[in-house]
Formats: C-alpha cells, structure tokens, sequence
C-alpha cells in the first residue's frame, strides 16, 4: 500500500498496514477486548472504516446483550505501533 500525505488512518486496511491496534470497552458493563484488526478487515473488507460511528453499527457487547442492557454503549481506543513491535524488513 502506498502511503499518502498526511495519513489519515481511517479503515481496518490501513489500521492493518501499519499494524496499530484497536480496543474497545463497554461504557455499561466495563467488559473490554482487544480486537483482530486483521480478522475483522477480512470479515468486513479493507475499505470499511475504523471510526466509532462506522464499528458501533457492527460490534455490540455480548454480555450487555445476553443481559438484555444496552449493548452499544462502548468506546474504541486505537493503538500506536510502539517501536518493539513494528514490523522488521
């Protein structure tokens, strides 16, 4: 992938080709996870977005959900790619 100038890091595609991370944390229940980038772009395609209002229509929190709380009160938190974990060429 070519990078232009500035970045805008803005779908999973380009979350996975720079391999920063993403987590999200339920508001209601504090439940958190990390997610699979990666096994997510493959799901969704490379050219979803990443922003909270494009991930708030696809993911939910299970446990809110099996409680019947509102399962859509989460919040993301995107991951820098610290220098020990970028990829070595």
């Amino acid at each position: 992938m070519t990078m232009k100038y500035p970045f805008v890091e803005d779908t999973l595609g380009k979350k996975v080709a720079i391999g920063s991370g993403l987590s999200v944390d339920c508001m209601t229940c504090r439940h958190r996870a990390v997610l699979d980038v990666a096994a997510l772009a493959r799901r969704l395609g490379d050219d979803y977005g990443c922003m909270h209002w494009d991930l708030i229509k696809v993911l939910y929190c299970q446990p809110c959900r099996d409680a019947g709380r509102p399962d859509r009160n989460l919040h993301f938190t995107n991951h820098a790619v610290t220098p020990e974990k970028r990829r070595k060429d």
